[in-house]
């Protein structure tokens, strides 16, 4: 039996750029023992479940039903839609197994997703947008989880590829981490493309920078900064002799601009042989014209430009990145079809039924080889000899957290949950008499310029867009809720990155 460590344990008073330096730049988990210190935070009140059936009832949302014989989520089960005050009611009368209430896409649409997801979207006067302790992180979507288990149900070992602030408001949660290293002692369903130095994975059919942008939405936005730019310094020269420093600094935006539109299209034919990419430009530029509070934006004049690109590139997929690790290549890949199929039924197409972001590690298999209690089923025909390496896994954190505490877990690092329901009694606020385990959850764009914490995202132009975009909005905008185009993402806490992106 492997050891298991315990991670460290702060105040939530922690100062932003104290939790910068300790643990966001070094990519280290810890625990928070409180939730969030925002004046504008009120998710303790979200336990009643009364209360949450009356701020955010009407919302129709898509809850996952457990794997009949995994006996865990996170599996490619067909969802179930249903009004949000519908599944709250199950989950006060109904007798288990319960559906859970995980994050949120679209079926029809693989890509459709927004920053605020049903039931977060009716809920967006009730927590901030970016807390306090996160300092200049770039928000990428929040998240509410809901079930009910009194026995624990599993996720399934999986990573995130944004870094991510979980906040536990009922019940309890085991986490089982790995860091982002033990890729190739954890038998991803994926083909590892790239580790990136701050430890987010990309994997060879959805491959992403550090920043966990494509390069393809990087290059647009780059575009977009740079036309910004060059449109300022014409108004600021408009009526007026152009003076020789000017003329340069405008020949040197010219070709810059040049050079990022050369860049796109070479991306744009790379995409008809390269694999399936990320590309949420769409999402980030949609939530910040349709309005995030700090992350929207008003009318910059870009938006038909935006649209207009965006129609021209519908039919592009994605494209290859050459610049692999020669010494991962390959990693997760299996050629031994047996082994798939004693894990899961792969798509039509040859590919596997699970996202990259997974591991094959049966869920029942990681808890008896780590000596931990155990709900889930061993697959049927298994035999450990199938997963070698994880033998030499370096040593788990195993976290216990409970209602009211919080866990910072950075981009890729590896975790398997088990949630259990508290009794009525418990946790922080009135459950109406519901046994069940609540989360909320934050999601942002990796740093990966770890020694600046005013700047924590080294591509500056593109980032400083972005924040500029989301500061030109006015306060009486609101976010629409409409849904936009994301890019690949991980599932949480039982859902991937999504199942949607793996019915390719």
């Amino acid at each position: 039996m492997p050891d298991k460590l315990k991670l460290e344990r702060i105040a939530p008073s922690t100062s932003a750029q104290d939790f910068f330096t300790k643990y966001v730049s070094k990519r280290r988990p810890v625990i928070i023992s409180g939730l969030l210190d925002d004046p504008s935070f009120q998710g303790r009140k979200w336990t009643d479940l009364s209360y949450l059936s009356e701020k955010a009832g009407d919302v129709e949302v898509l809850v996952e039903p457990i794997h009949p014989t995994a006996n865990q989520y996170g599996t490619d089960v067909e969802r179930v839609p249903m009004t949000f005050r519908d599944f709250l009611e199950k989950l006060r009368h109904d007798d288990g197994p319960h559906p859970y209430l995980t994050t949120q896409y679209s079926e029809e649409d693989s890509d459709a997703e927004t920053v605020f997801p049903p039931p977060t979207n009716a809920l967006k006067d009730e927590f901030p947008m970016v807390p306090r302790l996160m300092g200049n992180l770039f928000l990428q979507q929040v998240n509410l989880w809901l079930g009910k288990s009194k026995d624990g149900s599993s996720s399934g070992l999986h990573h995130d590829f944004h870094d991510n602030l979980y906040c536990l408001l009922q019940g309890s949660k085991r986490f089982v981490l790995f860091p982002p290293a033990e890729v190739k002692h954890l038998y991803p369903y994926g083909t590892l493309d790239t580790l990136h130095p701050n430890g987010l994975i990309s994997y060879a059919d959805i491959p992403v920078r550090s920043d966990g942008l494509s390069k393809r939405a990087a290059c647009k936005a780059r575009v977009h900064a740079l036309e910004r730019k060059i449109d300022a310094l014409k108004a600021k020269v408009k009526g007026k002799g152009k003076d020789r420093t000017q003329s340069k600094e405008m020949k040197a935006l010219m070709n810059a601009h040049d050079e990022a539109l050369d860049e796109l299209a070479m991306l744009a034919l790379e995409d008809e042989q390269g694999a399936e990419e990320v590309d949420d430009f769409d999402a980030l530029m949609g939530d910040l014209d349709d309005g995030t509070d700090d992350l929207g934006a008003g009318s910059s004049g870009l938006a038909a430009a935006v649209d207009e690109e965006n129609d021209e590139d519908e039919a592009e997929d994605d494209e290859n990145d050459e610049n692999k690790w020669p010494e991962w290549k390959g990693i997760g890949h299996s050629d031994d079809s047996e082994d798939e199929d004693e894990q899961g039924d792969g798509e039509s197409n040859g590919q596997p039924s699970e996202p990259s972001s997974f591991s094959r590690i049966p869920t029942a298999h990681l808890h008896r080889y780590l000596d931990i209690p155990t709900t889930a089923a061993i697959p049927p025909d298994f035999s450990a000899s199938t997963f070698p390496a994880l033998q030499k896994a370096a040593a788990p954190y195993v976290v216990e957290l409970s209602a009211g505490e919080m866990l910072y877990l950075p981009a890729s690092w590896w975790h398997e949950v088990t949630s259990t329901s508290a009794p009525p009694s418990a946790g922080h606020g009135h459950n109406s008499g519901a046994d069940v385990h609540m989360a909320f959850n934050y999601w942002f764009y990796p740093p990966d310029a770890l020694d600046h914490f005013e700047a924590p995202y080294g591509d500056t132009l593109v980032w400083s867009y972005l924040r500029e975009k989301g500061k030109a909005k006015g306060p009486e905008e609101k976010d629409t809720g409409e849904k936009v185009k994301v890019g690949k993402r991980a599932r949480e806490d039982g859902i991937s990155e999504g199942s949607k992106k793996a019915r390719r």
